[in-house]
């Protein structure tokens, strides 16, 4: 690693090396005494994905056994019923 001694202006700048030059970076200040410069990786705000938005890909098993419940959805067990009177009673 390359250490270099440089000056800051009257503003608290200074030069970086040439392979930073258009560069988006990182400043960090890890103590009063240092401060940590890294290169950012940007990435296009297209490319970014969230876990939402991800799509699940079910096997042909799968799929026929979610398609068959949303055709003839079980009978709701003892805890949801509770669940359902309670909503109820919380909102009308």
């Amino acid at each position: 690693m390359l250490t270099e001694t440089r000056t800051a202006d009257a503003k608290a700048r200074i030069t970086l090396p040439k392979s930073f030059a258009g560069s988006t970076v990182i400043v960090e200040q890890v103590s009063e005494t240092e401060v940590r410069i890294r290169k950012a990786r940007v990435v296009a705000e297209a490319e970014v994905s969230f876990e939402d938005e991800k799509t699940i890909r079910l096997t042909p098993a799968a799929r026929d056994r979610f398609l068959a419940i949303l055709d003839n959805p079980p009978e709701p067990n003892a805890a949801l019923r509770k669940a359902l009177a309670g909503y109820k009673k919380r909102h009308g």
